[in-house]
């Protein structure tokens, strides 16, 4: 910290902590992510929207979502977990040369099927009115521009099951055409909230952050909750100006800070490699590393775990990660992670195989090769286990030592990767055999190259 840094004055910052958080239990909430984002507010909850309820995003909620979405609007669709599902946002109706284009189509069936058997049809509105004959014109409609597999539209006379959905807010005047069913934004926070609140602490905590200002902005849009308390307000404020010094000096040190581990994050990504060349045989032992200036995405792993089957920007990858970020670092933290990418098409989309490479991939280390994971994963003593979300499929936090931040983060690096990648470790050789695996199943030929086993040491 800089040598002319403020002196804080104990009794005071007592004080005004002791202040601050009695009226912070009151539950002030800031204002919603939506407020500082651009475009119209139909078009965020458009977005967002269609993400939550897309079981193949990286929200970690499956088909929670939908499937409580469809309890909603009274459609009911068994096994959906069984079924291929897609959902695409501003669909055309096929051939219309106007302004023929609904907000939200959902469309499932099986996988095999050459054209979905159902689907929901979604216009959303938050402060527009309904179009002239709008929703007259998507019930009328035949065929849509939709991409389902090899066909690029969707026949509503094929589809088995159907649904009309217009989703308003609960003042506003119902559809004209009366085969779309009014939903208002209202009942759609109160059922997410009815049937995700017991479960919520099931799913990534970021994901729930997420859905649960969804949810408050929908609230906050529907009138249902205040955005701003008046009195707590002034209340808060009179509590800043009674203590405003202090806040400046405290902002000041904050500030200062931050710096500080930023400058410590740079550093380790900067340097970790050497650290590890210096100790390990990496080339030789077949392995490589990768580092990107998001401190997030430090990699290490073996050249035979990168492959390239579809001849794509995107390869197919099973890679070890740390982060030296400046929140780990705050809590004094190095974790250490083996991941799939959750996002990557090659890794989630279904191949002629019928399956996916992430989903294959994650069923085995469950069943055929579960006692072999568990007993490699016993040995390592992991935090966290995920290997049925093929993502971060095992965790374990090593701490650091507060007086040392920069050399115990490299004294608990070297650690990490002798028990997760060293000689010594099953974990590789058992993650590839599944990936080898999963990798011939789903692509129907065997990966490129050859795995040399686990990271050896230097002599």
């Amino acid at each position: 910290m800089a040598d002319d840094s403020p002196e804080l004055e104990r009794e005071e910052l007592e004080k005004f902590v002791q202040q601050y958080m009695e009226l912070d239990r009151r539950t002030q909430r800031p204002q919603g992510i939506y407020s500082i984002l651009s475009a119209s507010r139909e078009k965020k909850y458009q977005d967002t929207l269609q993400y939550f309820l897309d079981p193949r995003k990286s929200h970690g909620f499956r088909y929670t979502i939908l499937s409580q979405f469809f309890e909603c609007i009274d459609f009911y669709e068994f096994n959906l977990s069984g079924q291929h599902i897609e959902i695409e946002d501003e669909v055309w109706i096929a051939g219309d040369e106007g302004e023929g284009r609904i907000d939200l189509i959902i469309a499932g069936g099986s996988a095999l099927g050459d054209h979905p058997r159902w689907a929901v049809f979604l216009e959303l509105k938050v402060g527009a009115e309904e179009g002239t004959e709008q929703t007259r014109k998507y019930a009328e409609a035949d065929t849509w521009d939709f991409s389902w597999f090899d066909a690029d539209t969707i026949e509503v006379e094929k589809l088995e099951s159907t649904k009309y959905v217009y989703l308003k807010r609960e003042a506003a005047d119902s559809p004209t055409e009366s085969i779309f069913e009014a939903v208002s934004w209202a009942d759609l926070a109160e059922s997410f909230e009815a049937g995700t609140q017991a479960s919520l602490f099931e799913y990534p905590n970021r994901s729930v952050i997420q859905f649960t200002d969804f949810i408050q902005s929908l609230k906050e849009t529907e009138g249902m909750d205040s955005a701003i308390d008046e009195d707590e307000l002034n209340e808060r404020l009179n509590v800043y100006f009674e203590h405003s010094d202090l806040i400046q000096q405290v902002e000041q040190a904050n500030s200062q800070f931050e710096s500080d581990f930023d400058d410590v994050s740079t550093y380790l990504q900067d340097n970790w490699i050497d650290k590890l060349v210096s100790k390990y045989n990496i080339e030789k032992s077949g392995w490589t590393t990768s580092v990107s200036s998001n401190p997030e995405y430090q990699k290490l792993f073996p050249a035979y775990w990168d492959q390239d089957p579809l001849n794509s920007t995107s390869t197919i990858q099973l890679f070890y990660r740390h982060s030296p970020t400046t929140e780990l670092l705050r809590n004094q933290t190095l974790r250490f992670r083996l991941r799939l990418p959750p996002a990557r098409n090659v890794h989630t989309e279904t191949q002629d195989s019928g399956r996916s490479f992430n989903t294959l991939f994650a069923e085995k280390c469950l069943s055929t090769y579960n006692d072999r994971t568990h007993d490699a994963l016993t040995k390592i003593g992991v935090d966290d286990i995920r290997l049925g979300s093929a993502s971060a499929l095992v965790v374990k936090d090593y701490p650091l030592d507060p007086n040392n931040l920069v050399g115990s983060y490299f004294d608990q690096l070297d650690t990490a990767v002798s028990e997760f990648c060293g000689p010594h470790s099953e974990l590789p050789i058992v993650m590839n055999d599944v990936f080898e695996e999963v990798y011939e199943d789903v692509f129907d030929e065997d990966p490129i190259g050859e795995f040399l086993g686990g990271l050896s040491k230097r002599e």
